[in-house]
Order: C-alpha cells, then structure tokens, then sequence
C-alpha cells in the first residue's frame, strides 16, 4: 500500500503537469469546476502564478467563501485559517496588480458558486474591499456552469480517470 503522501505528491504532479500547460481560460474553468475540498495546493498555485486572470483570481475568492469569512477579524477566528489567510492574500494582490490580465470576464453579484450576498444572516465584522465587489469586465466569457465535454471536475478527462485510479489503485 502506498503512504498517502505519495498519493497526493502524485496526483499534485498530474494536476500540476496539466495546469502548467493549460491556457487562461482552462484555469477559470478549473477553478469553477474543481472541488475545493483537498484542493488547496492547485488553487495555491494558480494564485501565485501573477499570468492568473483577474477573472479567475476573483472568482476564486468567491468561491473559497469570501461571504462566510467577513465574520472573521483573523486567522485564528476563521474554522478555517488556512482559508481565511489565502482569502486575505488575494485581496492584497488584487489590490496591487499582482493579477495583470483581465480578459476573461467574471461578476461576483452573478456568480453560481460564490457570491456576495451568499450569507446575509452572517455578522460582517471585516467587510470585503470595495475593489472586491466589481466585476471583471473582460472580453472573454468562459462558460462555467457545468464542466466542457470531456472534462470532469475542471480536468480533462484523461488527468481526471488518471487521479481516479491512482486513488483507486491504494484502496486495494
């Protein structure tokens, strides 16, 4: 049986292999379409990379729950840290031009996976930047409402049946 570090390092490696190959508009869709549980080193990676739409950066930060998070002042508050902290570098990146492009368009108030107004209920003791709340007025719409044909989970399928039986491969 092999260890589960090795199992992850090697699904990183297919996953990184594609994303490092994989066009702007292939990122926006991994970033819609990939479960986001146990997925923090690819989002990290395409967060660090300054190529990274704005479209996709902010899309991102919808998507890891920006709405929940305002009730938290810091890490050591938020039932995720580790969120909490990548959600506060993308602000500060955002805000400073880290992500330069921004030709893929993308608006929070109409998002299907995160939005502005997802909780309303929830205390706002740390409001989202104003820069946050805009839209993404870029000339490329990617659509993201359910994977492109012959993808599952924002991934080709061959990377996708790749990482399913690498998986399944340690369960026998």
């Amino acid at each position: 049986m092999t260890s589960d570090n090795d199992i992850e390092a090697r699904a990183w490696n297919l996953v990184h292999a594609y994303l490092a190959d994989a066009s702007p508009a292939a990122w926006h869709v991994f970033a819609a379409r990939s479960n986001y549980d146990g997925n923090k080193q690819a989002l990290r990676w395409l967060l660090d990379q300054p190529t990274l739409d704005r479209g996709t950066a902010l899309l991102i930060y919808w998507y890891l729950g920006a709405a929940w998070h305002v009730q938290f002042t810091s890490a050591d508050q938020a039932l995720s840290p580790e969120t909490f902290t990548l959600l506060r570098l993308i602000e500060e990146r955002y805000a400073e031009g880290f992500y330069q492009a921004g030709n893929i368009w993308f608006d929070p108030h109409t998002s299907e996976g995160g939005r502005p107004d997802d909780y309303p209920k929830v205390p706002v003791v740390r409001p989202v930047p104003a820069i946050m709340l805009g839209p993404v007025n870029g000339s490329e719409l990617v659509e993201v409402s359910e994977d492109p044909e012959g993808f599952d989970e924002g991934l080709p399928l061959s990377v996708a049946v790749a990482l399913y039986a690498l998986f399944e491969e340690n369960e026998d």
